[in-house]
């Protein structure tokens, strides 16, 4: 049980650290297919944390990012 605690910690802080780097996003919905997104699919942009619904639309992003509109979220959200 006491070896348990250290790792659980270190994955805490790992999982804060991931999460931290980016910031929150900038967008609500998925600039590929508009669906709501979730922040485990992301790329860091000059503009911030640009965040997907899936991993097919993060990985479609990249592989041409001036193809999609990124529409930031209203302010005050």
């Amino acid at each position: 049980m006491k070896a348990l605690i250290p790792a659980l910690l270190l994955a805490i802080v790992s999982v804060g650290t991931v999460f931290a780097k980016g910031g929150p996003a900038i967008n609500e919905k998925c600039p590929v297919d508009g669906t709501t997104v979730r922040i485990i699919y992301r790329v860091f942009t000059d503009a911030g944390t640009v965040a997907f619904c899936c991993v097919d639309c993060m990985e479609t992003y990249k592989a041409n990012p001036s193809r999609y509109t990124v529409t930031p979220k209203p302010p005050g959200k």
